[in-house]
């Protein structure tokens, strides 16, 4: 029989405000719908607080070809997840002064890159998937041994600015360009600029086989790390009282533009549901989904069942969003 773990905090449900309640047995109703979307983690908190922490109770034994596979860990893999976290590190690099505007071409930050100037890339059409790069998939820079090299010397088939094309390359790209103007690897630039800050530790990034580090998916961490950057999105910007990016960036990286409506600076947005959200999502269903009105953030992990049927994310649909929207009166 399977148990849930549900951590509830009433003391903090009685200092609630009348216009914002929480209906604790709508929140039973959302855990049991994560559980048939074969979620193995979820974390949901409101105004800060946890409202529940919970792991499917077969977490860890999991049936796999017919043979028994401990799939238990602490940590989650992000996969593209880490996308929205490198636009978040973008823009404390521009509030720091180590980079001027998005509007500059990106070769300006990184010299060897021609095709980028010949092109004029700026570090907006990387930011919003619209630099011309058409969509590779697997057989794009997941494949490079040498990642770095590979999106330096891809070429795009269209204008920068006109098409949205889901890109690993425009974002192993930014990764190059946060290295150029820190003087520091990726990982290290992360640690000292985002995760520090945030106190997130017990994190590490994937490297290719040059030593390149991985900065459009692959990080290891927590669903409680994943959290706080929610937080820190919530909190327009602010952790703990502590600014650590500008509003004016949150706000950016969340505003759609005229030509790809649901897609801001790295983060997916939906402007067409009863409550407005935005998103960092990755493969298999990780996910952090923050809703700004309901003052709400929801942590998705899946690690168990990564078969092919998984990637279908239709669960994040209509049903959620109302069950999500139920908790809070």
């Amino acid at each position: 029989m399977k148990i849930y773990i549900v951590i509830c905090l009433f003391i903090c449900f009685q200092q609630q405000t009348l216009a914002q309640k929480i209906n604790t047995d709508n929140l039973v109703k959302l855990i049991n719908f994560c559980d048939s979307t074969k979620a193995d983690e979820i974390l949901i908190s409101h105004k800060g607080v946890i409202l529940s922490h919970w792991m499917r109770s077969d977490f860890g034994n999991i049936q796999r070809n017919g043979e028994l596979s401990n799939c238990m860990s602490p940590y989650m893999n992000t996969a593209s997840m880490l996308k929205s976290w490198t636009g978040l590190l973008i823009g404390i690099l521009i509030d720091k002064g180590l980079i001027k505007s998005v509007d500059d071409l990106a070769c300006q930050y990184i010299p060897d890159w021609k095709i980028g100037c010949n092109n004029e890339i700026t570090i907006k059409h990387l930011l919003t998937m619209t630099a011309g790069f058409k969509r590779l998939g697997a057989q794009g820079v997941l494949s490079a041994a040498d990642m770095n090299q590979f999106v330096l010397k891809l070429q795009p088939d269209t204008i920068p600015g006109i098409r949205f094309a889901y890109s690993n390359e425009s974002v192993q790209l930014l990764g190059i360009l946060i290295e150029k103007v820190t003087e520091l690897k990726a990982d290290i630039a992360f640690k000292k600029y985002l995760l520090q800050p945030l106190n997130i530790d017990s994190t590490s990034f994937s490297k290719d086989s040059a030593g390149n580090i991985v900065v459009f998916g692959g990080c290891t961490t927590t669903v409680q790390n994943a959290h706080k950057i929610g937080l820190l999105m919530l909190e327009n910007g602010s952790f703990n009282r502590e600014r650590i990016v500008s509003q004016k960036w949150i706000k950016e990286s969340t505003t759609p533009n005229s030509k790809v409506p649901y897609y801001g600076y790295l983060w997916w947005i939906d402007k067409n549901s009863k409550y407005w959200n935005y998103a960092a999502t990755g493969d298999i269903g990780q996910m952090i989904i923050v809703f700004p009105e309901l003052d709400l953030v929801f942590v998705r992990r899946q690690s168990c069942d990564l078969s092919q049927a998984s990637r279908n994310m239709s669960w994040m649909g209509p049903v959620f969003l109302e069950h999500i929207f139920n908790i809070v009166e």
